[in-house]
């Protein structure tokens, strides 16, 4: 098949997104496809006329590949014209556009198969309210929270003693409809309260507040309906697994499957399940969970586009039923040749 990557984007995540996009070009070549990968922020070709995906190019600098904001007129341009006779959009973005149901709008719009969930769920999965909201409707367990809307020239410090005194310290500040923890801050001391909700609100105009519940950080991958084993995550520093915990060799701990008990692991691949079933998922989602010291696990938030590196927890979850990461971009293009 003749196969389009996106990869890149304008969030955040536009660096993570472009490590996900290479394995994803290298996968499919290997699977035999024709493949092609583009920035949809940017316009830019992620591939030379060798064959050499954009970040394996050694003339490549970091202006060239960190991402412009951009509109997806560029995209709609790309798939009316050059990549017309496209059979397949193999969506390899994280956070923006890309997993907020805008690109997945457009792909419908034209015509075109892609992988993974459709609009709704993509927009339901990336506002961590709404799917807070839906997670209790099937009775799945999550933190208590409360959504701030930030206003212009908002005065953080306002919030502060209301947070204070409703979540007490420690607790969790996170943008709502961000990833990849950018923007997110484990508050120790209510003195930096206002300045948490600051970092959030650079990266949204949504503000989630979070009870902290201490515990093990452990993540169920979906995919079509079928939770597969669990895997839990140590960062080695003993703290929050951030941004530099996720994405940087060796500042993790990953144990697959995770050692816990079975009926409690399938009580929680259960729960994973009805949420994935509730947002409307397709192809591959990912749900995290916290488990405290009394064996109680609570769900943090569903992911429907998660990563495809070399330390991405989903190709980690399948490998333990025997799944490589070849074989599963396989059944990601099956699913959305099929749906």
């Amino acid at each position: 098949m003749r196969i389009l990557v996106l990869a890149g984007g304008d969030s955040n995540e536009w660096a993570v997104s472009l490590d996900s996009g290479a394995a994803i070009c290298h996968a499919l070549k290997r699977l035999g496809h024709e493949v092609h990968a583009i920035n949809p922020a940017s316009g830019l070709n992620l591939i030379d006329a060798e064959g050499h995906f954009w970040l394996e190019d050694d003339s490549a600098s970091d202006s060239d590949l960190v991402t412009h904001k951009g509109d997806l007129s560029l995209l709609a341009n790309a798939l009316s014209t050059t990549y017309a006779d496209i059979d397949l959009v193999f969506i390899g973005l994280h956070g923006g556009g890309g997993e907020d149901g805008s690109i997945q709008n457009l792909l419908e719009l034209a015509g075109k198969k892609y992988t993974g969930s459709d609009m709704s769920a993509s927009a339901v999965a990336m506002n961590k309210a709404v799917a807070k909201r839906i997670m209790a409707s099937v009775d799945v367990p999550t933190p208590r929270w409360k959504l701030y809307r930030v206003g212009v020239n908002e005065e953080f410090s306002q919030w502060a003693d209301e947070i204070a005194d409703e979540f007490g310290v420690p607790l969790i500040v996170k943008p709502n409809d961000g990833g990849s923890t950018i923007g997110l801050t484990k508050v120790k001391s209510v003195s930096d309260i206002t300045e948490a909700l600051r970092l959030a609100a650079e990266q949204s105009n949504e503000i989630l507040v979070e009870a902290y519940i201490a515990g093990r950080e452990l993540t169920v991958s979906v995919f079509d309906g079928k939770a597969y084993p669990l895997v839990e995550i140590k960062p080695v520093s003993g703290g929050l697994y951030d941004y530099e915990a996720k994405y940087t060799k060796g500042k993790s701990e990953y144990i697959a499957p995770a050692d816990v008990d079975e009926t409690l692991a399938v009580n929680i691949q259960q729960a994973a399940v009805r949420i994935y079933d509730a947002v409307g998922c397709i192809g591959l989602a990912r749900v995290d969970f916290i488990l405290n010291e009394k064996n109680l696990f609570f769900c943090l938030e569903i992911n429907t586009l998660p990563g495809m590196t070399a330390l991405s927890l989903s190709p980690m979850a399948v490998a333990c039923e025997g799944i490589g990461f070849d074989q599963l971009v396989a059944m990601i293009i099956d699913s959305a040749m099929r749906k």
